[in-house]
């Protein structure tokens, strides 16, 4: 339950529930302007810190002041507060009604008043089928029975307003009531529709505003009261010496002046919240009329709780209100903020996600069911969790049909990209498209049918699918799941790899099994699996694989041309001119296409391009007339964008790079000199990509004795096969160069693979990772790991034990269960749904030597740097403060890819593209 203590927008709650640090969450759960705070806030804290030394004014003067003239009445008629919360304990406490009229449902804060100056509640049913409009008639029914009416304009958590007819009974002072109009703001015309000006004149009649959800500063708790002056003076008497700070007064004073911000929210409201009312109404969820900045919404046409669909979501970051508890909704009811266009559409996308998800549970559970009383004539998928059966049309060449889509979603339109060769740079250029398409206003997803890679993902729901995938969806601002990437290929040893499907492991198949048997039945999975996601987003990127000029494997391909025809995906084709022989792999690719084939590709795109382009021209020219393809782009190299990479590939060419720019630098004495052990089956490198970023440290990649140097840290990384590794290290020399490194104090960090190869012993007797059933391990931790069957992969998050109680967060992909031989101090605790937090790693020498299943730890800023940090004492240098927020580098560097990608991509015939699609799929 995330309102533990009776409120939306509670992150420290959230993240101690779904273990991921406050900032990630998109809060829907709390109706904030999304806009932020105007700047005004962030002025006069910067500048006026040093006057905290000072009391406030205890009588907030200056802003009453201000309000009385935003309202047209005297500042007698205002009391400031520390939030809408205070004035409503105020103003109960003052009236002590014995029965009070609430307008059900309503925001519970009015009845938990109530109930503590010992008063009753009587209920004015606000009724769906009225769409929760609150009638006269029902408020005037009521009015005799009640000592005071309490009524939100808007009303909280309906979003409407009261009708006119009830505004003008209230403002007649004839009935005592206290209207809260905390959302008031968010409409035009506030003044015309607000009470504030009849109750500074009326006995009866209390007004109660808020500032925090308007300018967006609810850390700052600002609200204020308009009423009689009698009843200013009696509510004043209540309250407490200071009850508004400074810093509050002062921002509140300000930011009444910022009219351009105030214009600019009520021109973004209306468009904003239409389109997501659409957008929910199109997933079938019941969703009213709001005249605020929020909407009610009922699941139970889906047969979803709100309960349910906020664990589902709040899993995948994005917080919901369970409204619920509001006294007089059942179980059905969540509350969602509005917010700006491209948030709501994220918003839509991964409510969809949720929703199609759950019913490809039900429809496996049923086909299962079917099938054990033999009731059901047509073969499920073999592959475990894939949940539907292969549609009808699911033949090599048919076309994907809109399965799951529902009635009223269209399908979305497709791009896609292919390459010269693999390694030419597609992953990034998927990701830059995908971002560009979002800050555009669309609905975007990435996908890869078949993806073979080290460098893996683990999705919310703990499936495990490509890296480049994960990292794109994070780029689209949406939840990865496997329909982004349904296959997945792991090379475990040559010619053999483990086969993923839909994120779990299927089978460990050599090349030719794998292409003679599963890819007949994998094109029915990687047809599906992208009909799923055109059901829910507008524009589906899609990334080939390798070249599509590999004849000896088109029969049969999944990933390129027969995708694209499948699709109808107009293509675009890069090359990787930083290679030489653009011209010729371009054209070299498309002799060998089908002229059906050619006739997709509508463009070239020339990537990673250094020097002057117009030297290029001629080239260009020469490529357009003997293809009749346009260029529609050339993309310049980009260097330390810090966005992970694909697979070994990658890393192999950045190391060439590396060493084709000669030997380092003799290192300055205040740096860090750290090294990762490049093991021949490494997976999940990108564990070290924050380090290269880090200001006082060097990353570089030891393959040898002779390169191991005096290192100040070695990283012992992931592998896809932890015993060919381990004795990759013995054959080659570096173990016992590790090992009399860590004799001599040296620190070691072992990840995954690494950690297991750090213990006593492996044990494998099912032979599940090798053929040897028990192998001597390097023996710097006590522990000892068995290799199971069954692959693990998780989220997780928690804390760190070691250097000093830092959150951290990653996930986990093994097959081995680790345990210990000794007592051990375990440096990190890592928290899951129902437990108080699990133990991981193992740490010994004094924190110099540690091991850990976390992939991502280093991820984790504070950590990272309280680790460096550490080892910098043990040198005798000073600390650094944590000054690199890798979460934050990576998002402005999505941003920074997109914008160099749209400045030198023709993104009007792109768009061209997509608009043919949407046009034909209209048609």
């Amino acid at each position: 339950m995330l309102e533990k203590y009776g409120h939306g927008g509670d992150l420290e709650t959230a993240a101690e529930k779904y273990g991921r640090p406050p900032g990630e969450f998109v809060d829907y759960s709390s109706n904030m302007n999304p806009f932020g705070p105007p700047e005004a806030a962030g002025h006069i804290l910067r500048t006026r810190w040093q006057e905290a030394a000072a009391y406030p004014d205890p009588a907030a003067r200056e802003l009453t002041r201000r309000l009385a003239e935003k309202h047209g009445v005297d500042p007698a008629c205002i009391l400031v507060g520390n939030g809408a919360a205070e004035l409503i304990d105020l103003a109960v406490r003052v009236l002590r009604p014995a029965v009070t009229g609430l307008a059900r449902p309503s925001f519970k804060e009015y009845e938990d008043a109530v109930r503590k100056t010992g008063g009753a509640v009587k209920d004015i049913p606000l009724r769906e089928e009225h769409g929760f409009e609150l009638h006269l008639q029902d408020l005037e029914a009521a009015a005799p029975h009640c000592d005071l009416l309490f009524l939100g304009s808007p009303n909280n958590p309906t979003g409407r307003l009261l009708p006119q007819a009830v505004r003008e009974r209230l403002a007649s002072d004839a009935l005592p009531a206290v209207v809260d109009e905390a959302f008031l703001d968010f409409l035009p015309e506030e003044e015309k529709l607000s009470l504030a000006a009849a109750a500074s004149s009326s006995p009866n009649l209390i007004v109660l505003r808020s500032m925090t959800k308007f300018y967006a500063i609810p850390g700052l708790r600002l609200g204020y009261a308009v009423a009689h002056p009698d009843r200013i003076w009696a509510m004043r008497e209540l309250q407490v010496p200071w009850s508004v700070n400074a810093f509050a007064q002062w921002i509140g004073a300000a930011v009444l002046e910022d009219r351009a911000y105030a214009r600019r929210t009520l021109e973004w409201l209306p468009g904003a919240r239409a389109e997501l009312l659409a957008g929910l109404r199109e997933l079938g969820v019941l969703a009213w009329d709001s005249d605020t900045n929020y909407v009610l919404c009922s699941l139970r046409a889906l047969g979803w709780t709100g309960r349910g669909l906020q664990e589902a979501m709040g899993r995948r970051g994005i917080l919901i209100r369970d409204a619920s508890l509001f006294p007089g909704l059942d179980d059905s009811y969540v509350r969602l903020a509005v917010k700006l266009p491209q948030m709501n559409r994220r918003l839509l996308a991964v409510l969809a996600e949720v929703f199609a998800e759950r019913q490809r549970e039900g429809r496996g559970r049923a086909a299962a069911e079917a099938a054990a009383a033999g009731a059901a004539q047509t073969a499920p998928y073999a592959v475990e969790g894939l949940g539907a059966e292969a549609p009808a049309s699911s033949g090599p060449d048919a076309p994907l049909s809109p399965a799951g889509a529902g009635p009223s979603r269209r399908r979305g339109s497709v791009v896609m990209l292919q390459g010269t060769a693999s390694d030419v740079g597609k992953s990034l250029l998927t990701a830059a498209l995908c971002r560009i398409l979002l800050q555009d206003g669309r609905r975007v997803a990435p996908f890869k049918s078949q993806n073979m890679s080290l460098n893996s993902y683990v999705t919310p729901d703990g499936k495990e699918i490509g890296r480049a995938q994960g990292m794109q969806a994070d780029a689209c601002r949406i939840p990865a799941t496997t329909d982004m990437n349904p296959i997945l290929l792991k090379p475990k040893k040559d010619m053999v790899a483990q086969v993923v499907v839909h994120g779990r492991p299927y089978q460990d198949l050599d090349a030719r099994t794998y292409r003679e048997r599963y890819l007949p039945e994998a094109e029915g999975v990687v047809k599906e699996a992208l009909e799923r996601l055109r059901s829910v987003h507008d524009v589906v990127v899609i990334e080939g694989a390798g070249s599509p000029a590999e004849v000896n494997l088109k029969d049969r391909d999944i990933v390129n041309m027969r995708l694209a025809g499948w699709a109808d995906a107009p293509v675009l084709l890069v090359a990787d001119i930083d290679r030489g022989g653009v011209f010729a792999s371009l054209v070299g690719t498309l002799e060998i296409l089908t002229p059906e084939e050619r006739a997709r590709v509508r463009g070239f795109v020339i990537n990673k391009f250094r020097g002057d382009v117009t030297l290029l021209e001629p080239g260009i020219d020469w490529l357009e007339a003997r293809t009749g393809i346009p260029v529609l782009g050339v993309i310049p190299y980009l260097p330390q964008l810090g966005l992970e990479d694909e697979d070994s590939a990658s890393l192999e060419r950045k190391l060439a790079e590396t060493a084709r720019s000669g030997p380092p630098a003799k290192l300055p004495p205040e740096m860090l000199d750290i090294a990762v052990l490049r093991l021949p089956r490494i997976s999940n490198f990108t564990d070290a990509d924050p380090l290269a970023f880090e200001p006082d440290v060097r990353l570089r990649f030891v393959s040898s004795p002779e390169d191991f140097g005096q290192p100040d840290a070695v990283i012992i990384p992931g592998s896809k096969n932890t015993v060919d590794d381990l004795l990759y290290l013995r054959s080659s020399g570096l173990d016992r160069r590790l090992l009399a490194y860590a004799a001599g104090g040296g620190f070691v960090t072992g990840i995954c693979a690494g950690y297991q190869m750090l213990g006593a012993r492996l044990l494998d007797p099912q032979l599940v990772e090798s053929d040897k059933p028990e192998l001597e391990g390097l023996g710097l931790l006590p522990t000892e790991t068995l290799f199971a069957a069954e692959k693990r992969t998780v989220q997780a998050a928690g804390v760190a034990r070691l250097y000093g109680g830092y959150p951290v967060e990653g996930y986990e992909i093994h097959m081995g269960r680790t345990t210990f031989l000794e007592p051990v101090e375990h440096p990190f605790l890592l928290q899951e749904e129902g437990s108080a937090g699990l133990p991981d790693g193992a740490a010994v020498a004094e924190g110099r030597v540690w091991g850990t299943y976390l992939h991502g730890v280093l991820h984790s800023d504070d950590f990272r740097r309280a680790w460096l940090n550490r080892i910098r004492e043990s040198r005798g240098l000073a600390p650094l403060p944590a000054e690199l927020r890798f979460t934050e580098r990576r998002e402005a560097a999505f941003d920074r890819l997109a914008g160099h990608v749209r400045s030198h991509l023709d993104m009007e015939r792109l768009y061209e593209m997509i608009q043919e699609q949407e046009t034909a799929i209209l048609t």
